[in-house]
């Protein structure tokens, strides 16, 4: 029988929600073909069959969320271990059976006058994990984060997840008992309450009746609502956005280029690049635009590391290219981007984003980039401008909206009807100062000004 022990699908990742299984327990699966999909903090990732078999037990169904290194399903190689397995007679299946029977009997001895762990918890106090404990062991990233928020001691809380890991609802159940700093301790009752209580079981017992009758939510349909749980995708978008929010200091920079050449150089380009089956829109421009920028202001091309006091000079040229999917927001990257030609970016591009709506992006498409850029011209109505986030480690990220058509001055002063884009370059001021970013933006302007020196210098 083979252990199937769920592998860490990125760098660092320790947990990923299992999106479905290609079989059912009982099925045949094939050797390096696809058994399940994962979704991780970074990316959804499908994940092969080490062994031609049959599927003999799931651990975590599909929807739920599995640890790294720990056991997401049992395949057996023969028809007769899987009736084994399932019988309960093989070998592997008694040994399970017995070692879980074992912890069982360690974790939860039958002892009638030993209290429950939450019990416990509420009369004493008394931590349920020794303190030497790596509080990595006992939870989750995202339960650890909530339990700081809520200032909870993990190692008062009694874990009643996969392999006694604590959750979130645990941690909520152990703050409704009184909370990691306020311990709720129960007084004990004298004889002549214990006595009164017993004379009346029937109010007693309407008494819970009542309490367990209490509704959780507002009954009346004006206020109904479905609970779902956050998507990792979703989960990591938002703790992205936040971070970067709340440790850059950001400042966003907003102006337009003259884009008239750049609206006609595209329209006859687009007709060659349909001929080659590519779709040319303005975005690959743009990232060419960026790496002739980075060329000649490449401390624009750094990370940061506060933490190490260290700072990162790229040697790559990596464009972040942030795409809308069905998931969330997710920017894979144009590796190398200074080596590919406007065709082989605008074709990578469309690849790229229909591996990442498709949910196929993998995980080494991301990270590692330069710089971002997101193009919301044919969403947006107006044209307006925004502030875009920073997509740490990254320093700096490039938003455009809508090119319409605006009067502006000609050098005598006259209107002229001219095809505006507006910028919105967001830095990151700790790294670098303004002057400079308003430089490279300068240079950024005439790239898009004149479409020929983009592609003779970018």
């Amino acid at each position: 029988m083979y252990q199937y022990i769920l592998p860490d699908s990125g760098e660092g990742t320790h947990e990923s929600v299992i999106m479905s299984w290609a079989a059912n327990v009982g099925e045949k699966v094939l050797e390096d073909e696809t058994l399940l999909e994962i979704e991780s903090d970074k990316a959804v990732v499908e994940l092969p069959s080490p062994i031609t078999g049959y599927l003999a037990k799931i651990y975590v169904e599909a929807g739920d969320t599995g640890i790294v290194g720990e056991p997401i399903a049992d395949i057996v190689e023969t028809q007769e271990e899987l009736q084994a397995y399932q019988s309960g007679n093989s070998p592997q299946a008694s040994s399970l059976a017995d070692s879980e029977k074992q912890a069982e009997s360690k974790d939860e001895p039958k002892d009638e006058n030993k209290e429950e762990p939450s019990q416990a918890i509420a009369s004493s106090g008394q931590a349920i994990h020794d303190q030497s404990v790596d509080v990595r062991q006992l939870a989750v990233p995202r339960v650890r984060r909530y339990a700081r928020s809520k200032e909870v001691d993990l190692h008062l809380v009694q874990g009643s997840g996969n392999h006694g890991k604590i959750t979130i609802e645990d941690i909520d159940a152990f703050l409704k008992n009184g909370g990691a700093t306020k311990l709720t301790i129960e007084e004990p009752m004298d004889a002549t309450v214990a006595q009164s209580k017993e004379s009346i079981p029937e109010q007693a017992e309407a008494s819970s009746n009542q309490e367990k009758a209490k509704p959780a939510v507002a009954s009346s349909e004006e206020f109904s609502e479905v609970i779902e749980k956050i998507p990792a995708i979703r989960r990591t978008i938002a703790d992205a956005m936040a971070k970067s929010s709340s440790e850059v200091a950001q400042v966003t920079v907003f102006d337009q280029a003259e884009v008239d050449a750049l609206v006609d150089h595209r329209n006859k380009m687009k007709v060659i690049a349909a001929e080659r089956d590519i779709k040319l829109t303005f975005t690959p421009y743009l990232v060419k635009a960026l790496v002739a920028v980075l060329k000649r202001f490449p401390e624009l091309n750094v990370s940061l590391d506060m933490a190490k006091n260290e700072i990162s000079h790229h040697q790559y040229y990596n464009i972040g290219v942030a795409t809308d999917t069905p998931r969330g927001l997710m920017v894979p990257m144009i590796r190398n981007a200074e080596r590919k030609s406007l065709f082989d970016i605008a074709k990578e591009i469309s690849e790229i984003a229909e591996k990442a709506r498709d949910g196929k992006i993998a995980a080494s498409d991301m990270g590692k980039g330069s710089i971002s850029v997101t193009n919301v011209g044919a969403a947006a109505t107006a044209g307006v401008w925004s502030t875009p986030i920073i997509n740490l480690p990254e320093i700096a990220i490039l938003n455009v909206g809508r090119i319409d058509k605006v009067f502006v001055p000609d050098q005598e002063g006259n209107p002229v009807l001219k095809n505006m884009m507006k910028i919105s370059f967001a830095f990151d001021h700790r790294a670098i100062d303004g002057v400079y970013v308003q430089k490279a933006i300068n240079l950024l302007k005439a790239y898009l000004s004149d479409p020929d020196l983009l592609l003779a210098e970018g």
